[in-house]
């Protein structure tokens, strides 16, 4: 398989993982408006465990396709056109990126009312946004 063949693979692999991930968010969006018991908080976790475990499996497809076309770059085994195709796919990459983010945030400001499950709620999301892995129970 050629260079670019294998970039448009991994690029490919990036959209649908990144596709599964949005769709499970807006799942959840549209059964969660809030977190009001214990019972939506920990359908919130499943759905944030999930999320992590994608973004180091998209980190993981994007920087090896990165690596890929920084590597044909510099030993000349992308044309120009690939090199191209490459930055096109890299800004398609930034906003898909962008635009899943958007959706995340959404999940992660939802209205809490119980002080207790707020506290919890906040925990999870800085875990989402700071920790590569969960590390919350259940």
């Amino acid at each position: 398989m050629s260079l670019i063949a294998w970039i448009l693979f991994l690029f490919t692999l990036g959209i649908v993982n990144l596709t599964v991930g949005v769709r499970g968010m807006r799942s959840f969006l549209s059964q969660e408006t809030s977190i009001t018991t214990d019972q939506s908080l920990q359908s919130f976790k499943s759905m944030v465990r999930k999320q992590m475990y994608q973004a180091v499996l998209q980190l993981l497809i994007l920087g090896t396709m990165c690596v890929l076309g920084i590597l044909g770059i510099i030993n000349g085994r992308l044309s120009f056109t690939g090199f191209v195709l490459f930055l096109l796919l890299n800004v398609i990459n930034i906003f898909a990126g962008k635009w899943a983010k958007s959706i995340e945030k959404k999940t992660r400001s939802l209205k809490v009312e119980d002080q207790n499950l707020l506290v919890e709620y906040k925990s999870i999301c800085r875990t989402w946004v700071r920790k590569p892995f969960p590390d919350f129970r259940h």
